[in-house]
């Protein structure tokens, strides 16, 4: 009751108004031509358009009017939403429909800056629905293209009781897109961004901050999210997993990736691990995402004694046990005295690859303190995932975008995952798995943790 009592009422009247509002701009036909003689340009049609706004999906006691409506095309207007305590949320979906003859990119975008204050209770996200990417400056909008994009507010539910707001209060959000004719030069690959990431540098960094650090000459940037302000460092969660090891294709079968691939080494939005798409009845189990990118067994080793493989084959156990554990099932005095316990090194088939991240972040990126690891335990736990409920849904939904990794073992002979909402069955959350088998499961991906100093960002 008492907890009850300091969250306070959040009231968000006459919210984001002309949220998303679009200013096209067509810069190659827009220039005015000062040549004698003439000119005959073909006949082209823009068209940059929002289409299919939803009804608000509504989580906790939040509420909306009602009153949200797409307006000539090019605007969201009157979305109206009270928010009543932390996890509250409304969440809208509409398509970005290009259906005209020429492709787009976005040139600018604006969005409100909520303050410092505000940003301790509430987050306002624009994210493509695909990948559960922000929108960036640079995406490619092609002609014919048509984008589901996720408007969302929330209540933040990371919050500590002297985040909560004093007082009722009005916030208006609104979010801008410029839209222009591409270049020559506008280029997109499959999972790669070309336009940097851009943030707020801070002296002091919140959980679920973003951090980027931007390759100048590619123009793409390796994101993160912040789990921890160490002081004088930052420590963090990529955004995605890296583009490592096999994929899956839609035939079921694994193809190791080529280091030639564009990208080979680095963060890539295709690269989340298994996931399932939803079941479309109840009758209906649901179905993997096909194709599975980026997925490779965290330890290789194998027990190589034939009469104890002999042993365990016959009594239907498994005939490993990591390099981490002993041949009785317990734990190596290297890595502690008891689980879980933290056994990432050198001996797991995911140090070479996140050494090679480390080194570009350092020599190619020039960001000289950055070291990498996996996500702990303790760290899981820290952000909002428990093991008791085999859950992370108390977690920012960040943290279960991707299936990837700890590097923490729960025991003989398995290692802590993270899974995706949409990985499991339906209707079940997200899940904090102990059972991850080391050198079968190739679902899980490499999702690395970067501690840098705030003086490199």
């Amino acid at each position: 009751m008492e907890k009850q009592r300091r969250i306070k009422m959040l009231s968000l009247s006459a919210v984001i108004v002309a949220v998303l509002g679009l200013t096209v701009a067509f810069a190659a036909l827009s220039t005015t031509l000062n040549i004698k003689g003439s000119a005959y340009l073909d006949a082209a049609k823009w068209g940059i358009k929002f289409q299919n706004l939803s009804e608000p999906s509504i989580v906790g006691e939040a509420s909306d009017a009602k009153t949200a409506k797409i307006e000539k095309d090019v605007s969201i207007n009157d979305i109206k939403v009270a928010l009543s305590k932390p996890g509250d949320s409304v969440t809208y979906t509409v398509d970005l429909v290009n259906d005209g003859d020429i492709n787009a990119k976005i040139e600018n975008i604006e969005k409100t800056n909520l303050t410092e204050e505000q940003q301790k209770y509430i987050t306002f996200t624009v994210k493509y629905k695909e990948n559960d990417t922000e929108l960036k400056i640079g995406d490619i909008l092609s002609k014919g293209q048509v984008k589901p994009l996720v408007i969302k507010i929330e209540y933040r539910k990371d919050l500590e009781s002297s985040d909560l707001p004093k007082s009722a209060q009005g916030i208006n959000l609104s979010y801008k897109l410029d839209f222009v004719q591409t270049d020559d030069k506008a280029v997109t690959t499959s999972g790669i961004s070309k336009a940097c990431t851009t943030f707020e540098k801070k002296d002091t960094y919140r959980v679920g901050d973003v951090i980027a650090l931007c390759n100048n000459d590619t123009k793409v940037s390796e994101d993160f999210y912040v789990i921890r302000d160490n002081g004088s460092t930052v420590t963090a969660l990529a955004k995605y997993n890296l583009l490592v090891g096999t994929t899956i294709d839609e035939n079921f079968e694994s193809k190791t990736i080529s280091s030639s691939t564009e990208g080979y080494g680095l963060q890539n939005s295709t690269a989340k691990g298994l996931r399932y798409v939803p079941a479309a009845s109840d009758e209906e189990d649901p179905q993997p995402e096909l194709p599975v990118v980026g997925v490779l067994p965290f330890d290789s080793v194998v027990n190589s004694d034939a009469n104890k493989i002999n042993n365990c084959v016959a009594a239907m156990e498994h005939c490993y046990h990591g390099y981490w554990g002993t041949a009785d099932r317990g734990l190596n005095s290297k890595y502690g005295s008891s689980y879980p316990a933290d056994v990432f090194d050198s001996n797991s088939n995911l140090y070479a690859p996140l050494k090679n991240y480390e080194n570009y972040i350092k020599n190619t990126l020039n960001k000289t303190s950055a070291s990498t690891k996996l996500l702990t335990y303790n760290e899981a736990i820290a952000l909002g995932c428990a093991e008791s409920t085999n859950s992370c849904a108390s977690a920012p939904s960040w943290v279960t975008t991707t299936w990837y990794y700890l590097g923490s073992a729960s025991g003989y002979p398995f290692i802590y995952t993270i899974n995706p909402a949409d990985s499991i069955q339906a209707g079940q959350g997200s899940s904090f798995s102990n059972s991850a088998v080391p050198d079968e499961d190739l679902i899980i991906g490499l999702r690395p943790v970067i501690t840098i100093s705030k003086s490199d960002l």
